[in-house]
């Protein structure tokens, strides 16, 4: 008589890492079509500055709430692939529809909607790629040569997006779009979810974590990096073309911080395998207070401007995975999902909102160099913080949260050694 055959759950010996480099082309893509032109097209519709002003505030709205919401629903789901999959047909869906709509309140519906949906896509694409890594030991070597694929995607999308529409006029600005979401949707649809970490239990509270005073002092810093870069990302153009900067200069001086992250992202593992976490944490706060200091008060030197640009590696792209990396220190297993997404909605959609609100009475009441002295003072008071996160018990509270609740499964049920293993 021969043994009931047992029943073993595959785990690849290496899964396909270009798969997730592929996601963050498409969405990445789809965000450089979108950030650079959407307001354009809203122009191009006859709105008035109020209203497009209302309209791109509807973003920053649906990212403080709907990253969190979704995160929730994964971690309850136990997946993230399906969720992506499904978010991905709804905004594509959404956009073609946007030709047919004419009103200004069919346009903020529309509009809400569409940044509700895609708002589940970076939180849980980071979440599914970072679980995946995690489970092989890979993040500090493969995390950033997987994410430059989407600064890649996004300059790509800028210039091409930039060509088209200069040919075909805002027209096209919805079927570039729906072009670039056709693409994504493949891609997602062709991810996996991640093995899982453990036995699936029920998912334990996440919002408990923020009293811990480590996790307390890494929002904050998230928070004041994201509320420094608002005088980039919503003023330092409009700056430049002040101070006389021809276009095609302006351009450069984007296109030279996209290459710094692009080659920070490729070679990430060398500095994280040297360098303690939290000196590079801390470290990017330190470089974002020279860069913006630099930049608001020295802005007539060429060759400064652009040599100051090159510290985006620093404080987007190193600041970017140091925090990631930080972040699986409390939210990691079934707290994946909603960790990911209080990160992002606290540092891109509170702080970057009210960033933009006090960046721009500062650009009208004071000055536009003291824009970027705010921005400066504001990374300075974030590398305190930054520093101030790193105090805090030994023992990471996901993992405290995340035992207690195995406890509880093993309590009712037989697990098998072969249906967990370690987070490391």
């Amino acid at each position: 008589m021969g043994a009931a055959p047992e029943t073993v759950t595959a785990v690849p010996a290496r899964p396909d890492y270009g798969r997730f480099g592929l996601f963050y082309l498409g969405y990445y893509g789809y965000v450089g079509v979108i950030s650079p032109f959407v307001s354009l097209f809203f122009a191009a519709r006859g709105f008035t500055a109020v209203q497009i002003g209302v309209l791109m505030a509807s973003f920053q709205f649906s990212r403080i709430l709907g990253p969190y919401l979704w995160g929730w629903l994964s971690d309850t789901m136990h997946t993230r692939v399906r969720i992506l999959r499904l978010t991905a047909v709804g905004a594509l869906v959404a956009f073609l529809a946007l030709p047919a709509v004419e009103s200004y309140g069919g346009m903020m519906a529309m509009m809400v909607a569409i940044s509700l949906i895609t708002s589940a896509m970076s939180p849980l694409g980071d979440a599914l790629t970072i679980s995946t890594l995690r489970r092989y030991g890979a993040f500090d070597h493969r995390y950033g040569r997987i994410r430059m694929f989407g600064s890649v995607g996004f300059i790509a999308a800028v210039l091409a997006g930039g060509a088209l529409f200069q040919q075909l006029g805002m027209q096209a600005f919805p079927w570039a779009a729906s072009t670039m979401l056709a693409i994504l949707m493949a891609m997602v649809f062709g991810m996996h979810d991640a093995p899982d970490e453990g036995p699936r239990v029920r998912p334990p509270p996440a919002l408990p974590l923020l009293r811990r005073p480590d996790v307390a002092w890494f929002f904050a810093s998230a928070f004041l990096m994201m509320f420094a870069h608002a005088a980039l990302y919503v003023f330092y153009s409009l700056y430049l073309e002040r101070l006389g900067y021809s276009k095609f200069a302006i351009g450069v001086m984007w296109t030279i911080g996209v290459v710094a992250e692009i080659v920070f992202f490729y070679f990430q593992g060398r500095l994280f395998a040297r360098v303690p976490l939290g000196t590079i944490l801390a470290g990017t706060f330190v470089l974002a207070a020279v860069r913006f200091g630099l930049t608001g008060y020295f802005p007539e030197v060429l060759w400064l401007m652009a040599a100051v640009q090159v510290l985006h590696a620093a404080t987007f792209a190193a600041h970017h995975s140091a925090s990631l990396k930080r972040l699986q220190h409390w939210f990691a297993g079934p707290l994946q999902g909603r960790g990911q997404a209080l990160y992002t909605g606290i540092s891109y959609g509170v702080g970057g909102t009210l960033g933009g609100l006090v960046m721009g009475w500062t650009w009208k009441a004071l000055a536009p160099a003291h824009t970027f002295g705010l921005a400066a003072a504001a990374a300075a008071a974030g590398a305190v913080c930054a520093l101030m996160s790193f105090r805090g018990p030994a023992v990471p509270g996901a993992a405290q949260a995340s035992s207690a609740a195995t406890r509880s499964a093993m309590a009712s049920e037989e697990v098998s050694p072969g249906d967990s293993m370690p987070n490391r």
